[in-house]
């Protein structure tokens, strides 16, 4: 089962086609910079996505390949202590 960064619907987006997500949603909320990489989504429907913007407690965020996450680092991280 694929560990969860960021619970999120896939299909809402804002007027510029990004997703959104509530950062309170996030496991590890300190943790998610814009820039960043994480997966976003439900554990059924899930993509690895890069944080474009944080705002009045929303992320925003857009889908990326898993070539395009791993560009940007690692894909491989410990569970936060959480999980």
């Amino acid at each position: 089962m694929i560990y969860i960064d960021l619970p999120a619907d896939l299909n809402v987006e804002d007027d510029q086609g990004r997703n959104i997500a509530r950062l309170a949603d996030a496991v590890t909320p300190e943790t998610v910079r814009p820039g960043g990489v994480l997966v976003a989504g439900a554990p059924r429907a899930w993509s690895w996505a890069v944080v474009e913007a944080l705002q009045d407690g929303f992320v925003y965020f857009r889908p990326v390949s898993a070539r395009e996450a791993a560009q940007r680092g690692s894909l491989v991280a410990p569970l936060p202590p959480s999980a």
